[in-house]
């Protein structure tokens, strides 16, 4: 009986030690279950905000390129019949449909695939009922979408949160300001501002259209990141807001940031640049430039070095591929193929403190894309844009793009000899007078153009003659030209008259449309009496659709730097000129032993991807090809605006950056 009892009292013992663990198993559980929740939630949540951000991402890449395309297409001829199709609205819009911002997968694909009734996991899908759900200005008072970094908007500089992190505004009209808050505008008439000087290392009472910027610390290597380099930036801010219209349930507060999109207008200035295939190092029968020196950067669309090839400064940069040969390299470093290969990237970045490159493609280097602005041989062609009314922006694309239309004077051949002697008899000389207007004046031969053996002739800028080659060509003689203006008696001087055009009037009943490449019967164009180029204060420009012959030595005597140009003291300084033209040659005669030696950039017209562009591949005026043993070159980069020639190429770096700030609403 005892042991009985015994039992039966162990026997409750352990009843109510089971009921107790029981207790404490479903309290675990229901601690665990609630953990579990909240960390579904946390995880649900943090899903949601790389939804967002991946969608934010590819939103900013996306409008890398619609906005660059909307701002051409506002230059271009009759954009405004249908003006819409290149405002902010319609850039963003594009921009968010490339990025498929909206929903993780297109319902067209899942009705592809049969699926129906689908539970997403993307919980930050939205549904857009109109852009303006995702993007708004900055700072309330910008119209539309973006607020545009003008002096006009002065609640954007009253702005505490964001004025104090934005660049120098540029100056316009305010009929162009109210245009820039409905597109992206990019214009001439666009300038800095004198009292506006935050992110410019030169005044800008003194260079109002470009100056020296800093260049940004992105990976796109066209100059090193901190260095000086020569642009106008042309930028808006605007605000991205994702979860406002969220179609998930999971309790996300809205995400809103601020972001500043800029456009820098940045003239060609780097030692050598080409838009299409370019190759350095080596002429095409193979010999090493051996008396080549590169001080600053390499840019060209495919660029490809042979031999050996060492930067002293600067770096190596392309649109759409780098070729290095082993011995390449930038300050002493070797640069390989492998320049952008996992880890060997990284390692850089590490070693070097930024996201800058010795050598960097485009296409990989996140929110920056670069546009050369390379119009091939249609530089040298004069096109119109329509009237100003006709188009949304004041510049027009061919105005902004073309030599042919930039130059300031023009040598316009009404009359040749005969169709089948090429050579000008009458033609009409376009400059601008001290009212700013372009006017003209015709002169024939035989009745107020003179020959050089008659009376006037040896103080007239332009002849024909048969150059010693057998070529008959139109000789431009510079050091006539700043007297010959002034003769005239209404013409502004060479400092605003500072470039020249070229070219036959091809519908024209005696004149025949050169060929490109030039043929025999083709007239041409010589450059002489060039020598001293002092007259030219603001620099001087040749362009033509002929073949151009370097007659005699080009611009050897060096001039005091403008004041306030940033040149260091003692510093050798000439006045920036530039040749353009679809072929060059140095020397007129049959016979060429005469060393080539030129200092400055070498750039191209060339765009084709196929065959290369040798920058120091240089012909004479038989059209044989200097012997390589007599070309000399020292080629650096432009550091002041002061050293840009009045025509040069054009590119745009367009980048985009979130403007930090604290928490927002």
């Amino acid at each position: 009986m005892k042991t009985h009892r015994k039992t039966s009292q162990s026997g409750m013992i352990t009843t109510a030690l089971v009921i107790s663990v029981a207790f404490v198993m479903i309290a675990g559980l229901t601690f665990t279950f609630r953990h579990q929740m909240r960390a579904m939630d946390v995880q649900s949540k943090s899903q949601v905000k790389i939804d967002y951000s991946q969608k934010e991402d590819a939103v900013l890449r996306a409008l890398l390129h619609t906005v660059p395309n909307k701002a051409i297409g506002a230059m271009m001829r009759d954009s405004a019949i249908d003006p819409q199709q290149y405002s902010w609205e319609s850039a963003f819009q594009e921009a968010i449909s490339l990025a498929n911002a909206e929903t993780a997968i297109d319902a067209d694909i899942m009705t592809g695939f049969g699926v129906n009734g689908m539970i997403s996991a993307n919980s930050g899908d939205s549904l857009l009922t109109s852009i303006s759900d995702l993007v708004s200005p900055a700072v309330s008072g910008g119209a539309g979408f973006v607020n545009a970094g003008n002096t006009r908007d002065g609640a954007l500089f009253l702005n505490t949160e964001i004025a104090d992190k934005l660049p120098a505004p540029l100056q316009s009209s305010s009929t162009v300001y109210e245009l820039d808050k409905s597109y992206p505008i990019i214009s001439l008439s666009k300038t800095h501002h004198p009292s506006w000087t935050k992110g410019l290392l030169l005044s800008p009472s003194d260079y109002p259209l470009y100056n020296q910027y800093t260049y940004p610390n992105i990976r796109f290597g066209y100059a090193r990141p901190g260095d000086p380099f020569l642009a106008k930036r042309n930028w808006w801010v605007f605000s991205l807001r994702f979860g406002g219209n969220n179609q998930g349930d999971v309790a996300v507060p809205t995400i809103r940031k601020n972001y500043l999109l800029s456009i820098y207008e940045v003239p060609s200035q780097l030692p050598m640049s080409s838009a299409g295939f370019m190759s350095v190092g080596r002429h095409a029968d193979g010999t090493a430039w051996n008396q080549a020196q590169l001080s600053g950067g390499v840019f060209a669309d495919r660029l490809q070095t042979e031999g050996t090839v060492a930067l002293t400064a600067g770096l190596f940069s392309a649109r759409t591929g780098l070729d290095f040969s082993d011995s390449t390299s930038v300050a002493g470093v070797n640069v390989a193929n492998n320049f952008d290969a996992m880890g060997v990237r990284e390692l850089r970045q590490a070693s070097n403190g930024s996201d800058f490159h010795d050598a960097s493609v485009g296409g990989n280097v996140g929110r920056v894309a670069f546009i050369p602005l390379n119009q091939g041989n249609d530089f040298l062609i004069r096109s119109g844009d329509g009237s100003n009314g006709s188009r949304i922006s004041p510049t027009g694309w061919n105005d902004y793009t073309r030599g042919a239309e930039q130059a300031k004077m023009w040598f316009r051949v009404w009359e040749m000899a005969s169709t089948a002697l090429q050579i000008p008899i009458q033609f009409r000389f376009y400059y601008q007078n001290t009212s700013g207007a372009r006017v003209y004046r015709t002169f024939t031969r035989g009745y107020n153009w003179p020959t050089p053996s008659e009376t006037g002739g040896d103080a007239f800028p332009f002849q024909t003659e048969t150059l010693p080659i057998g070529r008959n060509a139109i000789t431009v003689h510079l050091d006539l030209l700043p007297a010959f203006l002034l003769a005239l008696g209404d013409a502004a001087d060479v400092s605003v008259n500072n470039s020249i055009y070229l070219f036959p009037q091809n519908n024209r009943p005696t004149v025949v449309p050169p060929s490109v490449p030039s043929i025999a019967s083709d007239p041409a164009v010589s450059v002489r009496g060039g020598s001293d180029m002092s007259a030219y204060t603001t620099g001087f420009s040749v362009v033509s659709n002929l073949r151009m012959y370097i007659g005699e030595s080009l611009n050897t005597v060096p001039v005091t730097p403008p004041s306030g140009s940033g040149i260091p003291a003692g510093e050798e300084y000439f006045p920036p000129i530039s040749l353009f033209a679809p072929e060059k040659r140095f020397g007129e005669t049959a016979f060429f032993e005469h060393p080539v030696e030129f200092t400055g950039q070498v750039s191209s017209l060339n765009t084709d991807d196929t065959v290369a562009f040798r920058p120091l591949d240089l012909r004479s005026g038989s059209d044989d090809t200097v012997s390589p043993g007599l070309i000399e070159a020292d080629l650096k980069m432009i550091q002041s605006p002061a050293e840009l020639p009045p025509i040069h190429l054009m590119n745009w770096l367009v980048t985009i950056e979130e403007i930090h700030q604290g928490p927002q609403n």
